[in-house]
């Protein structure tokens, strides 16, 4: 009984769980049909209002200007011909998996390995639009195959990978941590140069909002799954606390470039750096 309300409770999850390089796993929640139905029929008020524009000017040239009626209606027939096919391709590759109805209802889309979409998966999800929302544009095929994919794809995310997901935006949610403890800096003038995926930055600056908010005993376990792969990939400092570690990469990538200064603190001394609990 227990195994079957498991498998039922899985399957009802619009949560995806997905495992960085670093073996860090993390979880992104599935927009719905309805937050992407929505987000689309902004996207066409947005466009039905640059094609009136267009429209509008078009017609001030032909009575003003002397423009050719028939040059007018090529003109605005290739505007709505390339805004129609390109407008979502262009903002998803610029605007990093969104588009205005998206960003405006908080949804974003990334591959099915949690990264950010390149131009070509941007490009190829919205060609294939036309045939998800058939028959007859009303998105019924769309629908359909959204209810039998787990990551609730229509045709074109399962042929570019994609998927499309409810965006936390963990970085720009909270204002960016300050440290002004000199152990801080001391590590991270040892740190070598790295970059870090996106998902694994989300999830360091996760850890660094919440830090003071978990017990010392429960800091120093998190600290640990964390900071473990990277010093293994990255080749960090291995005798330094691992939670002033993370502080450190958090501030490296966060931090290193601002002239503000800093507003936060520890909120006791940190033991030396060789130790391996974190206290502070």
């Amino acid at each position: 009984m227990s195994n079957l309300l498991r498998k039922r409770t899985n399957s009802l999850d619009t949560v995806i769980r997905i495992v960085t390089p670093e073996n860090i796993a993390f979880s992104y929640q599935l927009a719905s049909f309805s937050q992407r139905a929505c987000a689309y029929f902004i996207d066409m008020m947005v466009l039905g209002f640059i094609v009136m524009l267009i429209g509008c000017l078009l017609m001030f040239m032909v009575s003003w200007l002397y423009l050719p009626g028939g040059l007018a209606m090529v003109i605005l027939f290739m505007t709505v011909f390339f805004l129609y096919w390109f407008f979502g391709a262009f903002f998803e590759t610029i605007w990093n998996g969104q588009t205005p109805g998206k960003r405006l209802l908080g949804i974003r889309v990334l591959s099915t390995e949690g990264q950010p979409i390149n131009s070509f998966q941007a490009f190829i999800r919205n060609i294939m639009r036309f045939a998800d929302l058939q028959p007859l544009m009303c998105g019924g095929i769309a629908f359909a195959v959204m209810l039998c994919s787990k990551r609730f794809q229509r045709f074109g995310d399962l042929l570019c990978c994609t998927m499309v997901i409810v965006d936390e935006n963990t970085c720009g949610r909270y204002e960016l941590v300050k440290f002004k403890h000199p152990d801080i800096f001391r590590v991270t003038e040892q740190l070598p140069p790295i970059a870090l995926p996106p998902e694994t930055l989300k999830v360091l600056a996760l850890y660094v909002h919440r830090r003071k908010a978990i017990s010392p005993r429960r800091r120093e376990h998190i600290a640990t799954i964390l900071a473990v792969p990277l010093i293994e990939r990255h080749a960090l400092p291995e005798n330094v606390n691992f939670d002033l570690l993370l502080c450190a990469i958090y501030h490296a990538h966060f931090l290193a470039m601002s002239d503000e200064e800093s507003e936060s603190d520890f909120r006791h001394e940190p033991e030396p750096l060789d130790a391996r609990r974190s206290d502070f």
